[in-house]
């Protein structure tokens, strides 16, 4: 059952990856999977996200190690650097062709975390930071959990927070001046979990948890417009002619509650040597996004040496309450500026209704007891449900991961 940590991959959605994450959950696969929890080791693993149409390319290099400093404390710290590039949807689309307009980004990231586990009788206290930065946003994360081991040890309760402090980098045009302003707004993200993990019988894990998270400040994209209709334009456009659509800064709410449940079942055979791990998401939050997640994971020993391991997990949501295409409202100017809505509006395809499945292949090589090789592929798409976002908004890409583990 997995911890509350500081989060050091959130920059990466502010440019629209939201593929990235699950690309990182797959690559977290090198980190941990078939190893004793105590065994210290220091992992690497390379990443190369790649989305159709020569749209997003993420190139991802980590690092992991686990060293067990004393009978009672053991230091973790991951080292994280990736570079962005290729073109993002907008939200707006082109009025002649239809077609989403696209911006291109290019950026590199550098994050860090440090944990220290302490185990002091039936308790496990750990504290942890994290630190990420990039060229338009910077994330300071702290997190603390405890677990506890009781029952004969076949129970395990955990609990734990975490806050993370955060930058966003915005550029604003001032159409006073007809400058561009740089402007740094704070986001903030507080979240609370518990959860427990039981042993049903010999063979049979079940682990469950639910966390609490309210994010607040500048929640918006820097990167996303949205075409609004005026209900007041000033001037009004002569009479025969349409009222033309105008591109504004996406408007999110500057607060967001969620609430997430998850559960988990893993069960070995012992007659074919494998091991079969489902598991089941339910998110809600504030904006009135449901969000269903379902994965099915077979691990399976090859002979002695190998462990392959197929998977596929669906994901389904509904669209955020703002949003939508063709909006009417009306338009004021702010202190800067700058034209905005006065209603909440988003164009970003991630807050609409969509689905989508994700599938791969996942193989480690044990060379010894001290080297390990891993390598696999995931196949990601995303496809829309609302009838009204462009399916070309929509992402589809191939994730290929590769690494290798040294244990002492």
């Amino acid at each position: 059952m997995s911890q509350i940590k500081p989060k050091i991959t959130g920059p990466k959605s502010s440019k629209g990856c939201l593929n990235l994450q699950l690309g990182l959950a797959f690559l977290a696969q090198l980190f941990g999977g078939q190893r004793g929890a105590a065994e210290d080791h220091l992992d690497y693993g390379y990443e190369y996200y790649k989305e159709d149409g020569n749209r997003m390319t993420i190139q991802t290099h980590s690092g992991y190690f686990e060293q067990l400093l004393t009978d009672s404390l053991t230091v973790k710290g991951e080292f994280t650097y990736d570079g962005v590039s290729g073109s993002t949807p907008t939200g707006m689309l082109n009025p002649n062709t239809g077609q989403p307009k696209f911006t291109h980004l290019q950026d590199i990231r550098r994050a860090t975390s440090i944990e220290l586990d302490w185990t002091h009788g039936i308790n496990t206290l750990t504290p942890g930071f994290a630190y990420s930065l990039e060229s338009d946003y910077q994330s300071i994360g702290i997190s603390l959990n405890n677990s506890l081991l009781f029952n004969e040890k076949n129970t395990t309760l955990q609990f734990g927070v975490s806050e993370n402090i955060d930058s966003v980098r915005v550029e604003q045009p001032n159409n006073l001046t007809g400058k561009t302003m740089i402007l740094w707004n704070d986001k903030n993200s507080t979240e609370a979990f518990i959860g427990v993990s039981q042993l049903l019988g010999p063979n049979t894990i079940f682990n469950a948890d639910f966390t609490l998270g309210n994010d607040s400040g500048f929640l918006s994209d820097p990167y996303r417009q949205v075409g609004i209709v005026p209900s007041n334009p000033n001037p009004p456009p002569p009479p025969g002619f349409p009222t033309p659509i105008s591109a504004f800064p996406e408007y999110r709410p500057s607060h967001r509650n969620k609430q997430v449940l998850f559960s988990s079942l893993i069960h070995h055979f012992d007659s074919l040597n494998a091991s079969v791990e489902g598991s089941y998401r339910f998110y809600h939050d504030s904006y009135d996004v449901f969000a269903n997640t379902v994965s099915l994971t077979w691990h399976q020993w090859v002979g002695k040496h190998v462990i392959v391991e197929p998977m596929v997990r669906f994901y389904e949501q509904s669209a955020a309450s703002f949003y939508g295409y063709g909006q009417t409202g009306p338009i004021h100017l702010t202190r800067y500026g700058t034209f905005a809505s006065s209603d909440y509006a988003s164009f970003d395809y991630r807050l609409s209704e969509f689905y989508s499945v994700d599938a791969g292949l996942l193989a480690t090589v044990m060379i010894n007891d001290h080297v390990h090789f891993v390598a696999g592929y995931h196949r990601y798409e995303l496809h829309g449900l609302d009838g009204s976002t462009p399916t070309s908004m929509y992402p589809k890409a191939n994730i290929y991961t590769v690494g290798f583990s040294i244990l002492w």
